[in-house]
């Protein structure tokens, strides 16, 4: 017996309606991962966790370093500039505001290669700290208090005997 195109359409028709639930059914039951797959799958979520963990705690540290390379490098900035000397024009006028006239001669020394200036002036009292009143009485109040430094006074403690702490 030959079966028609309709017969074999509905033959495949039936067979789909019976074996399409069966084999979701089987489907769900027994397509799980086993108990080893289940093992590796959360093992990598950790590992990913964990990588993601310190990644943020490198991430931290190289902040942290290079915040305090910046504080080094301005620090070190900050000391260069500040033991750099004046030019020849910056320091005359430095010396002219403070009342003090100064010739500078610039030589090159040998070994450093390198302008040492050099004042021809004398530092006196005078010329170093002009006194604008003419008051010339000493400070009274000031030495009295230096030549009594050597009594001892009340709630000064002593200072310890540097002899007997040698021993």
């Amino acid at each position: 017996m030959a079966l028609s195109l309709f017969n074999w359409i509905g033959l495949g028709l039936g067979s789909a309606l019976v074996l399409i639930p069966t084999v979701r059914w089987f489907w769900k039951r027994f397509d799980m991962p086993s108990k080893f797959a289940l093992d590796i799958i959360r093992k990598r979520k950790e590992d990913e966790k964990e990588a993601q963990m310190w990644a943020s705690i490198e991430l931290q540290i190289q902040e942290e370093e290079d915040k305090k390379r910046e504080y080094y490098l301005k620090q070190r900035e900050r000391i260069d500039t500040a033991g750099k000397s004046f030019d020849k024009n910056q320091e005359i006028d430095v010396w002219s505001k403070l009342g003090i006239k100064v010739e500078l001669d610039t030589t090159i020394n040998q070994k450093t290669d390198s302008k040492i200036a050099s004042e021809t002036f004398e530092l006196t009292m005078e010329n170093a700290l002009p006194i604008k009143s003419n008051n010339q009485e000493p400070d009274w109040e000031l030495i009295k208090k230096m030549s009594n430094l050597d009594i001892p006074q009340d709630g000064v403690p002593e200072a310890p005997d540097l002899g007997s702490l040698d021993n």
